[in-house]
């Protein structure tokens, strides 16, 4: 047995297994500091468990490593590590060693260190039924994480988080019943054959996964959640829900897409029209429900005065240029690998400087006790190190070439004008507004640097604010990794994520021509970043001269108002309903109701006994 098989079959239970029973049989009876404890041990273990991934990547090039577990649910459930969940197990590793080391907060490292092992289980998943039940435990798990302190907002905040997640994961859940109804089957498998044979069922079951992932990825219209769960919990948590957390519905959507619907190369059947058809279909609503996310979260953004209000609709608007990137995988079918690497490459490239600006968000509030950029300015001074580091994650966001933002975004761009080459002519406009999202998205960073670091400090906002240690050593680890992927952008898709395309049906000469050893350097691409600098501190200057940044949508545009109220209504009323309804009648009512009915039950058991 290979060093990589042994590390995930032998060596990942085992830690598991020493962890949990540290959890239980330790830590526990341990009083004086056994806070401090438990966080070394939830640090150590979550460095183990990456390291063990890490030494597994050279087995997982020749092919992925199974582990299964016999027995359970009568089907079993089996886990798989392969090219395409590696590099977002090694993220998740990483972020939560940082972010641990990072916050000052009170964080409950039990329900921390459970998250943790939910998601990675969730990523493993090597079946729909796995996948779903550590999306659930991790659902609960982070909802513990975000409600520890009991405060009335993170309280209201971990109401709405819970209420979302369970109806996220009753979607998914109804998909994935009607797929195995349908296919008899759990497994990520190329079902292109078989829903090519099924009837208006097949648009059910790709709504239901649309609906689910997108909802945990904070898609449009299920994007609300985002900015209230963000701006009442802690900053950590915060960080690691978008840092990860919102990334596995990305992720979910992106398999689903990529295996479930697309067709099995083995048979040579991939250049068949008709079994693209739907995976082309729902590929092509995907891609403008990704555009709108976009859009709607860059506007959003741009009015926010609250620093991690306006990073939650960013990370929604995000969210939209990867959903871009898998409906365009989607809807290319065979010839959409551009998609497919680009909405995986930005999932990891977000991650990093997104969790960056949180932490810088963080590292304010700690020092000022303020969140409203506007009541901020001069901070640069009194912290210099965490500006700079803040300016590095920004280039990152912003697709400055030279960071990693750029190169995914490039990559993003070149798919979805692939899109409009070999498809339909709408996504000309959906390029151009890919632009327009892109320039916004430098406006509102440079609004977010300007009242925060650079502006004239506001007499109000007198304070003895400093850089902390704890804190930018965390932050110039990740902006060194945003500086390391800007630098040397060919390294990660040339080793991983190109492997990892050619292991699905996608065509291997359309990936060896037009993604193995791109060249992010070329005119275009960097003109094409030019634009949308010059347009965004346009608009900064436009929307700081003319107030044009206090704009909000219009109230029939107000997607909680129309899903999430409603829900919630039926969910609180109907149960009070009922008892008014039914029980209380019944309980109060004449004894008569009572005799009719005991006589009839009766009457039923005594007749039936005497036929049968």
């Amino acid at each position: 047995m290979s060093l990589g098989r042994i590390c995930i079959q032998i060596g990942l239970p085992l830690l598991m297994v020493l962890y949990l029973l540290l959890e239980i049989a330790v830590l526990p009876f341990l009083h004086k500091g056994h806070r401090k404890i438990r966080r070394i041990v939830v640090q150590v273990f979550i460095s183990l468990t990456t390291l063990l991934f890490l030494l597994s990547f050279s087995e997982i090039l020749e092919e992925p490593i199974i582990y299964s577990i016999g027995g359970v649910f009568d089907y079993g459930i089996f886990f798989k590590v392969d090219l395409l969940n590696f590099p977002l197990l090694i993220l998740s590793g990483l972020l939560w060693l940082l972010i641990s080391f990072y916050s000052r907060e009170d964080i409950h490292y039990l329900f921390y260190s459970v998250t943790f092992i939910a998601s990675i289980g969730t990523l493993l998943a090597g079946d729909l039924l796995t996948f779903f039940l550590f999306f659930e435990i991790m659902t609960f798990a982070s909802y513990a994480l975000m409600v520890y302190h009991r405060g009335n907002e993170q309280l209201e905040a971990g109401f709405m988080y819970i209420y979302m997640g369970i109806i996220g994961g009753l979607m998914i859940l109804s998909g994935i019943l009607m797929l195995s109804a349908y296919t008899g089957t759990f497994e990520w498998t190329n079902l292109a054959v078989r829903f090519s044979e099924l009837g208006l069922i097949k648009y059910f079951i790709g709504f239901f996964f649309v609906a689910g992932f997108g909802l945990k990825a904070g898609m449009v219209p299920f994007h609300f959640w985002v900015p209230q769960i963000y701006e009442g919990a802690p900053i950590a948590v915060a960080a690691l829900s978008s840092g990860v957390l919102i990334k596995i519905g990305a992720y979910g959507m992106l398999k689903i897409f990529s295996v479930t619907f697309s067709v099995d190369t083995s048979q040579g059947l991939q250049f068949y029209p008709l079994l693209w058809r739907i995976s082309e279909q729902i590929g092509f609503f995907v891609i403008w429900l990704g555009i709108i996310t976009m859009v709607v979260g860059v506007f959003m953004a741009l009015q926010q005065g609250s620093t991690k209000k306006m990073l939650a609709y960013h990370s929604v608007s995000q969210m939209g240029y990867i959903i871009m990137g898998i409906g365009v995988a989607a809807y290319l079918g065979y010839i959409g690998p551009m998609g497919f690497v680009g909405s995986i490459y930005h999932m990891i490239n977000h991650s990093l400087f997104k969790v960056v600006l949180f932490m810088s968000a963080g590292a304010v509030l700690y020092q000022t006790g303020e969140t409203n950029m506007y009541n901020m300015g001069g901070l640069w001074k009194k912290m210099p190190v965490t500006a700079l580091l803040t300016f590095v994650a920004i280039l990152g966001i912003t697709g400055m070439p030279g960071f990693n933002g750029y190169a995914s975004k490039t990559i993003l761009h070149h798919a979805i004008d692939e899109a409009f080459q070999y498809g339909h002519p709408s996504f000309e406009y959906a390029e151009w507004i890919f632009t327009v999202v892109s320039a916004g998205t430098v406006c509102s960073f440079i609004k977010f640097f300007y009242f925060i670091f650079l502006r004239r400090e506001p007499d109000s906002f007198k304070n003895d604010a400093k850089d902390s240690k704890n804190m930018v050593i965390t932050m110039a680890v990740l902006a060194g990794l945003v500086l390391l992927i800007g630098v040397f952008p060919n390294w990660l898709p040339d080793n991983v994520l190109i492997p990892a395309a050619m292991s699905l049906s996608y065509d291997q000469s359309f990936i060896g021509y037009y993604l193995t050893e791109m060249n992010f350097w070329n005119y275009k691409d960097l003109w094409g970043t030019v634009i949308v600098y010059v347009l965004g501190f346009i608009m900064f200057a436009a929307g700081y001269r003319f107030h044009l940044f206090h704009l909000t949508l219009p109230r029939w545009m107000n997607a909680e108002k129309f899903i999430y109220t409603p829900v919630t209504t039926v969910c609180e009323k109907f149960p009070d309903f009922c008892v008014a309804k039914y029980e209380k009648p019944i309980i109060f009512g004449d004894t008569l109701i009572y005799a009719i009915i005991l006589i009839i039950i009766t009457g039923s058991l005594i007749i039936t006994r005497f036929i049968f």
